[in-house]
């Protein structure tokens, strides 16, 4: 009798981030409940002698060795994963003061993953993925004064990259898309703010029109449009579109962090592997209180035995 033959397991790489705050302890406690058959875990801070380097750090506060470190490990899982040593990453929390006073003035991990990988900030999105509630921040860590500028720069972008990842992640070939304005009320036909007639209604009916098999509605009112999705949501019903594109970072994050807690999880959308992050930060105010906990990574941890067979375009 032939044996079946055997499965060959996913690799996962992890890092744990900010050396100073919670990542080390939730990835300890994440690694004593959450035993999977199919996956390898890699810790990526092994590598580069972590536990000496948290004998110097300061627990609870940022450092310019804990940005340091950051950086050299996500720099080392990029390549793992660019070479197919690794299938899967997923990120701890890192402070961007850290990164910035080890002399790395990015906005975030996202960012220097697009840089490892020679993108500019038009090829990666930012997802935040609750269950099938899905958002896409069309602006990610900038100032509110400059969101208008951007917006009208990356909106276009932000909708065809949205498409192909729906197509390509979440494997919906015909997908829903809802834009919220940038406005109260969406600007209400000029009176409270033009960006939506100067801009975001033309950007919206072109993408529209290039893809006339999607359903793709906006600009929306963000308060009404989000506030039926979360309602749908806590009855456990299926939202009405794919996906919502919400036109800064605190439009709709509160929202997502409310509902999900810490089962919300960030995916970069762009790269030629899947990035995923816990949706919380480094909690430097509660490090070594053994309160952490390692939800996030378990909630990434289910996105990858969902996503286990995809193959990216970039890669077939």
């Amino acid at each position: 009798m032939s044996s079946k033959p055997t499965k060959i397991k996913k690799r996962i790489a992890f890092t744990l981030g900010d050396l100073g705050g919670i990542g080390p302890e939730i990835y300890k406690k994440f690694l004593e409940s959450n035993k999977d058959d199919c996956f390898d875990y890699i810790l990526i801070d092994e590598e580069l002698n972590f536990q000496e380097k948290m004998s110097h750090v300061e627990l609870g506060k940022p450092s310019k060795l804990s940005g340091e470190h950051a950086y050299n490990v996500l720099e080392r899982a990029h390549e793992k994963c660019l070479s197919g040593e690794c299938d899967y990453l997923i990120t701890g929390p890192v402070a961007k003061e850290s990164l910035w006073l080890a002399g790395i003035q990015v906005s975030g991990q996202t960012e220097l993953l697009a840089k490892f990988n020679g993108l500019n900030r038009e090829e990666i999105e930012m997802f935040f993925v609750l269950d099938q509630f899905r958002t896409v921040l069309a602006t990610r860590h900038i100032p509110i004064k400059e969101v208008a500028c951007v917006l009208e720069e990356r909106l276009s972008f932000v909708l065809n990259n949205s498409l192909l990842a729906l197509r390509e992640i979440f494997m919906i070939d015909k997908p829903s898309i809802a834009v919220a304005g940038l406005n109260p009320h969406a600007g209400e036909n000029g009176i409270i703010g033009l960006e939506e007639k100067k801009f975001i209604e033309s950007m919206v009916k072109d993408f529209a029109l290039k893809n006339p098999d999607l359903k793709v509605v906006g600009p929306l009112s963000a308060d009404s449009l989000l506030a039926i999705a979360a309602q749908k949501y806590l009855k456990h019903e299926k939202p009405d579109y794919d996906l919502y594109v919400a036109a800064y970072h605190d439009q709709v994050l509160p929202l997502i962090k409310g509902l999900g807690g810490l089962r919300a999880i960030n995916l970069t959308v762009g790269l030629p592997y899947i990035r995923l992050s816990v949706d919380h930060g480094t909690g430097f105010d509660i490090v070594n209180k053994n309160i952490a906990s390692p939800e996030g990574f378990e909630s990434c941890l289910s996105f990858c035995r969902n996503t286990e067979n995809i193959v990216f375009s970039a890669n077939k």
